[in-house]
Parts: structure tokens; C-alpha cells; sequence
């Protein structure tokens, strides 16, 4: 089971609670009823498979959104698009909840019918379609556990190379090889988080939560404190390691939320965040300098 902290109930589920959309703005003559089947059967998947050995009490499955935007149909069974995935912590002692995965990959390609069925196989690959929603899975259950242990969810980016590794070979399909945008690349981001080099990640993104979040309901002051302490360890990572993918990850994941944060800190503090953002987040360093306009607590 995941360390959360204050979990009541014993009933066994499965590790995700998803959410899952379809949309084909602008798609003319596609077939809506397929559309819905899609849904369906990725959120049946999703929810019934189970993705690892441990027991996850029902009130601590991992809630997650995948967003398919079908944006080519080249025939009536090829559905090609992005899917965008977020994954949901709580937060101790709070009824906040937190992102601890969100990510838009742009390489979305399937083939699927109204007769399609989706089987798990933890070592064969099947087809692309199971592929992504077992390589998401993976990551998400892997940087949930990240969130609530040092290095903890590295079994999890494991056995997500392995899905790479079968889909790279069989599918013929974008994504699971080396090549296009690194920063927007499912292949990157797995090896940027499996790389021994990029270690300090996993351990800022633990203190994060731990020591952070999961803080902001006894002292605030202390805990921005640590979020502030993170940020200019990233800010170090990412100088260090200017073509790390997980930068981007981290800002796209936590970006909205550390606006939240530090919207009622001292002065100081807010010159500290923004000072950090200007390094890790450029192109959106005018958001941020909003911060400063604002009153104080």
C-alpha cells in the first residue's frame, strides 16, 4: 500500500481511479458511438487491471485524467491525436489535492474497431493502445510513489521501459524511440527519470510533498520555507543539466500550484519564487511577476 497517511477502510482495489475524455473537435463524419466505446474501454482498463503486487486500500487509488484530442482519422479504425495524463495526490491534512504527473504527448496513435477488446501483458506487447495506457500507468504510480518516498517509485519507471522497450520494437509506431521534441517526448522523459545522473530529482520531488505540501496545513511560513529550498535545488538541476526533460515536467506539473503557494508569503519570499521561476520557467516569467503586484498575507 502507498504511505498515506490516515487511511481508513480495507476494502483491496485496483491502484487507479480514472477519468477519461475523448474529444475530435472538428473531425468531420467520425463515429461518435466508437468514440464512447474508446472512452469506456480505457476507463474499464484502467480501472480493472491491476499494475503492481501492492494493496491499495479503495480510498487510496490513485486518481488520474487522460485527455485523448483526436485530430486526424486517415480511416474509419486509425485514431491519431495527443493524450494529455495528470495524476492526483492528496494532501496531508488538508482536502487539497496536488499534480504530480501532467504531461502531453503528442504522439497519440492507435488503431481500435468496435471489436477491439484490451488485454494486459506485463512481458508481450499486444498493441499500442495497451501500450500507452500501461506506460502511463506505470509513470503515474511511479511518481506517486516518488511523491511519498525517497527514490520510491523507480520499480514502477522500470517496468514502464520495459512496455517502451516491447512497443519500440513491435509497434512501429512515434514516441518510444529517441528522436523529435526531447522536451514533449514520452522516450526522454523516461530516461531522464531512469538516469542515475538525475538521482537529485527524485529526491527534490519527495521533499516537495513530504516536506512541503504535506506541511502547508501546520505552518505555511516553514513550508514555503522548504518549497523555496527545492526550487533553488531545481534551479542548480537545471543549470547542471540544461537538457533534462524533467524541468519542463516539474514546471508544467507545478507550476499553477506554486503561484497558489506563495500568493500570500512575505515580499521576500515572493522575490525568492520568482527569481527561481525566471531560471526554470522563462517564458512565463510575466505570470509570475504578477506575484509581486499582489498585497502580502
Amino acid at each position: 500500500m502507498r504511505w498515506l497517511i490516515g487511511w481508513t477502510g480495507w476494502l483491496m482495489a485496483q491502484e487507479l481511479l480514472p477519468i477519461v475524455n475523448i474529444q475530435a473537435p472538428g473531425i468531420q463524419g467520425i463515429d461518435r458511438t466508437i468514440l464512447q466505446q474508446l472512452q469506456r474501454d480505457i476507463t474499464q482498463y484502467l480501472s480493472t487491471t491491476r499494475f503492481s503486487e501492492d494493496q491499495f486500500a479503495s480510498n487510496e487509488r490513485i486518481k488520474c485524467l487522460f485527455t485523448i484530442v483526436i485530430t486526424a482519422l486517415p480511416n474509419p479504425t486509425r485514431f491519431e491525436g495527443t493524450l494529455q495524463v495528470q495524476a492526483i495526490r492528496p494532501v496531508y491534512g488538508s482536502t487539497y489535492e496536488t499534480l504530480t504527473f501532467n504531461f502531453n504527448d503528442p504522439d497519440f496513435k492507435i488503431n481500435y474497431n468496435a471489436t477491439s477488446t484490451l488485454q494486459f501483458s506485463e512481458n508481450t506487447y499486444v498493441d499500442n493502445l495497451t501500450s500507452l495506457l500501461n506506460f502511463y500507468a506505470y509513470l503515474i504510480l511511479g511518481m506517486d510513489y516518488d511523491s511519498f518516498g525517497p527514490e520510491a517509485g523507480l520499480p514502477f519507471f522500470q517496468k514502464a521501459q520495459q512496455v517502451m522497450n516491447l512497443a519500440a520494437t513491435n509497434s512501429g509506431e512515434p514516441g518510444w524511440q529517441p528522436g523529435g521534441n526531447f522536451l514533449r517526448s514520452r522516450y526522454w522523459i523516461l530516461e531522464n527519470l531512469l538516469n542515475s545522473s538525475y538521482a537529485l530529482f527524485h529526491r527534490l520531488f519527495y521533499r516537495y510533498h513530504r516536506e512541503g505540501l504535506d506541511k502547508f496545513h501546520k505552518d505555511p511560513v516553514a513550508a514555503r520555507e522548504v518549497l523555496l529550498q527545492v526550487l533553488a535545488e531545481m534551479v542548480r538541476f537545471s543549470q547542471e543539466n540544461p537538457n533534462s526533460a524533467l524541468v519542463r515536467l516539474f514546471v508544467d506539473t507545478k507550476g499553477t500550484e506554486l503561484m497558489q503557494a506563495f500568493r500570500k508569503s512575505t515580499p521576500e519570499q515572493k522575490q525568492r519564487f520568482v527569481a527561481a521561476m525566471k531560471l526554470l520557467d522563462p517564458n512565463n516569467l510575466s505570470v509570475y511577476e504578477n506575484l509581486l503586484q499582489e498585497e502580502g498575507p
